[in-house]
C-alpha cells in the first residue's frame, strides 16, 4: 500500500502556558497544550479517524521539532537525518503526548542554551519570550509531518464530505515555521518529500485551522453551518444540547453552561477564561462542537443616544453628579458612567464616637430604668422582710422596739428562726403574756397540751 505524507498546520496561540523549567540540570522553555491533530477532521477530503490516530500518535512521542520543514538539496528529507539535525536542529521536540478529548496535544520543550548556540535558536527562543511576556501575541504556526495509508471510501464528518480515509499513521516531526505563516498552504501545490532510500514523494499540505471550519468549504456547508440550528430545535433545546457537550469534552470542569448562544456560536466561562465556540445541532439534536475554542473578553456595551448634537443622558449623569458634590470636570465618559453608578450604589452606615454613643445609650437606657424598678421592688421586699423577722422576734422574746431596731443580718436570722422552731406554724397557739408558757389546742389529738 502507498504511503502518503502531509504537513498538517496548525498554530501555538499566545494563551499557550510557557514557563521555564530545569531539564538534567539545564533550563528549558516549556510550552504546554500544542496541538497538531484532533479527531474524526477531513483534511482535503481526506478523514482522520480517531480510531486510527489513536494507533498511531504515539509515534510523536519525543519527535525533532526542527527549525522549519528539513531540505537537503532542495528536498524535503526526515528530520532524523543526519544533515537535517545539522542544518535544522534548534534543541526543541515534542514530549508528554496525550490523545484525549477529542484531540492530541503534548509539550514542545527547548533547550535555551542549546538553541542560543545558533542564530535560529535566537530568533525562536526571542519569540517564546517575548510570547510570554505578552510583547508578542502573534500564534507561531507549526506544521505536523505524517505519513499513512489511504483507504478509499466515501462519507462525511463534522458537516464535511471525504473520499478517503488516512490509515496506519506515523509522524516524523513537527516543524517549527516563524517566519512563514503556514508555508506552503493548499493553494501553493505540494512539495517533494525524499525516503531514506532516495525516492521521491509528494507531499500534501493542509490546515488543521481551515478544515475545522465548515464555513471553509463549499456553499451548502456555510449554509447549513449557519441555518441548520434553529431549523427544527428550540432555543431551549439548543442551550441543552451544547451543554451536554460541553461537560462531555470537559469532564475535569464543573457546572459549565452556555452564557449566551447565536445561531453558528456560543459563548461560556470556564474557571479560568472565558471562550467561543462553533457549533452545529444534527438531525438527533445533538451539538457538534467545529473546531477549537477561542478566547475573548467580555466588553461593556456602550450606548449612544443624541439630539440636536446633545446627549441628554449625559447630562442627567452630569447633573446628578453635581448635585451629589462630585466632580465633572474633564472626566471621560465611562469615568462619568461609573461615577454615577457608584453614586447609585446603596452605601452602609458609617459611625462616629458621638453617633455610636447615642445609639448605645439609646439602647441600654430602658434597660437601666427596669433594672431600677427591679432594685426598688427588691428593696422593700427585704425591708419587708426585716420587718416581719423583728416583728416575731420581738413577740417571741418580750424585747422592746428599741432592742429588735439593732437586730439585723445573720443574728436577726438565728432569732427568728429560734422563735419558728419555739412557735411552729400553727396559728391556733397563743402566748400567755403573764407567763414563761405557751399553750396551745391540737385540733387532731383533741387534748390540750402545756408545753
Amino acid at each position: 500500500m502507498k504511503r502518503n505524507c502531509v504537513n498538517v498546520l496548525s498554530v501555538i496561540n499566545s494563551e499557550s502556558n510557557i514557563s521555564e523549567q530545569d531539564v538534567n540540570g539545564k533550563p528549558h522553555i516549556v510550552v504546554r497544550g500544542v496541538t497538531p491533530v484532533v479527531d474524526d477532521i477531513v483534511m482535503n477530503r481526506k478523514l482522520y479517524p480517531a480510531a486510527e490516530i489513536e494507533k498511531g500518535y504515539k509515534t510523536l512521542e519525543r519527535t525533532p521539532m526542527p527549525l522549519g520543514h528539513p531540505k537537503v538539496n532542495g528536498k524535503h528529507v526526515s528530520a532524523r537525518d543526519v544533515q537535517a539535525v545539522n542544518d535544522y536542529h534548534v534543541g526543541a521536540w515534542f514530549q508528554n503526548v496525550v490523545h484525549t478529548n477529542g484531540k492530541v496535544s503534548g509539550d514542545m520543550y527547548v533547550d535555551r542554551r542549546y538553541a542560543e548556540g545558533s542564530e535560529n535558536g535566537k530568533t525562536l527562543v526571542n519569540r517564546l519570550d517575548d510570547m510570554a511576556a505578552g510583547k508578542n501575541v502573534e500564534p507561531i504556526h507549526i506544521s505536523t509531518g505524517l505519513f499513512y495509508s489511504g483507504i478509499t471510501a466515501n462519507g462525511e464528518s463534522k458537516g464535511k464530505r471525504y473520499n478517503e480515509i488516512a490509515a496506519e499513521q506515523t509522524y516524523d516531526h513537527v516543524a517549527i515555521l516563524l517566519n512563514e505563516a503556514g508555508a506552503g498552504t493548499p493553494g501553493e501545490g505540494v512539495g517533494i518529500f525524499v525516503n531514506a532510500d532516495g525516492t521521491e514523494q509528494e507531499i500534501e499540505t493542509v490546515k488543521l485551522a481551515d478544515a475545522a471550519d465548515c464555513t471553509k468549504e463549499g456553499l451548502w456547508n456555510q449554509t447549513k453551518f449557519f441555518f441548520t440550528n434553529a431549523s427544527s430545535y428550540s432555543f431551549d433545546d439548543i442551550q441543552r444540547a451544547i451543554s451536554r457537550t460541553l461537560r462531555a469534552a470537559n469532564p475535569t470542569e464543573e457546572y459549565l453552561w452556555p452564557d449566551t448562544v447565536w445561531p453558528d456560536k456560543f459563548i461560556y466561562s470556564t474557571q479560568q477564561k472565558i471562550l467561543q465556540q462553533k457549533y452545529l445541532i444534527d438531525d438527533d439534536g445533538v451539538a457538534e462542537f467545529v473546531g477549537e475554542p477561542v478566547e475573548v473578553v467580555r466588553k461593556p456595551t456602550e450606548y449612544e443616544i443624541k439630539t440636536n448634537g446633545e446627549d441628554p443622558m449625559k447630562n442627567i449623569i452630569i447633573n446628578a453628579l453635581k448635585e451629589a458634590g462630585k466632580p465633572t470636570e474633564g472626566k471621560t465618559d465611562a469615568e462619568l458612567l461609573d461615577a454615577y453608578n457608584q453614586l447609585k450604589q446603596p452605601t452602609e452606615p458609617t459611625f462616629n464616637s458621638d453617633t455610636l454613643t447615642a445609639a448605645i445609650n439609646a439602647a441600654v437606657l430602658p434597660l437601666k430604668e427596669e433594672i431600677g424598678g427591679l432594685k426598688v421592688q427588691l428593696n422593700a421586699s427585704a425591708e419587708s422582710e426585716i420587718k416581719t423577722k423583728r416583728d416575731a422576734v420581738k413577740l417571741a422574746m418580750n424585747m422592746s422596739d428599741e432592742e429588735v431596731a439593732d437586730l439585723a443580718g445573720k443574728a436577726l436570722d438565728k432569732l427568728y428562726a429560734n422563735c419558728q422552731s419555739s412557735q411552729g406554724l400553727n396559728t391556733s397557739f397563743q402566748m400567755n403574756a403573764n407567763s414563761d408558757q405557751w399553750k396551745g389546742y391540737d385540733m387532731n389529738a383533741g387534748f390540750e397540751e402545756t408545753i
